[in-house]
């Protein structure tokens, strides 16, 4: 008998407030990948952020979901609006779920919804030498900071990242200019 196939369809939208208990447990899912990087396997048994978090971030409209045919979300992103730049707080797909183009979808939205309200740029920290992070975001369009061109805030990010106990160096900010995609839209 044929093996079949199965397909992962997903859709992107706005997170509701009924769903904010369902994503902790998607992020520790996708924390599952770094036990393939030695030095950081650590982080696959840490909390998630806290509903809370999320919480304040559909309620502000900064959090958005990948849900499946069901309606049921496999994948997030969380940010919160500091000015005219949207900062990235976490952004997670279920292990199994993972590599279906989710991650990809959820930037996409958040691009798009970002030229909408005219916000300039959109920022994160992320891992610079883990596949799924810093190179995944470069090729999304986001460009890494160096120590110089770090503004308080997110050198301040960065700094309560080290102390939490991210090896030093690990850690990159990176940043989207908005303005260019609207520019050329």
């Amino acid at each position: 008998m044929p093996a079949r196939s199965q397909t992962h369809s997903f859709s992107v939208r706005l997170a509701r407030l009924a769903e904010v208990d369902q994503l902790p447990a998607i992020e520790i899912s996708a924390a599952q990948s770094f036990r393939s990087v030695p030095a950081l396997d650590w982080i696959a048994a840490t909390d998630a952020m806290s509903p809370a978090v999320h919480r304040k971030s559909v309620q502000a409209g900064t959090c958005w979901v990948a849900v499946d045919v069901q309606d049921v979300p496999v994948g997030f992103l969380t940010a919160h609006l500091q000015g005219e730049t949207l900062h990235i707080l976490e952004m997670s797909v279920a292990s199994d779920w993972q590599g279906k183009g989710i991650g990809r979808a959820l930037i996409q939205a958040v691009k798009y919804w970002s030229i909408q309200r005219k916000i300039t740029s959109i920022t994160l920290t992320t891992f610079r030498d883990v596949p799924w992070n810093a190179p995944f975001y470069s090729r999304s369009g986001f460009v890494i900071l160096e120590k110089e061109a770090l503004d308080q805030r997110l050198a301040s990010i960065l700094q309560a990242e080290e102390n939490h106990g991210f090896p030093e160096g690990s850690r990159c900010a990176m940043r989207f200019d908005v303005s260019s995609l609207a520019q050329s839209a």
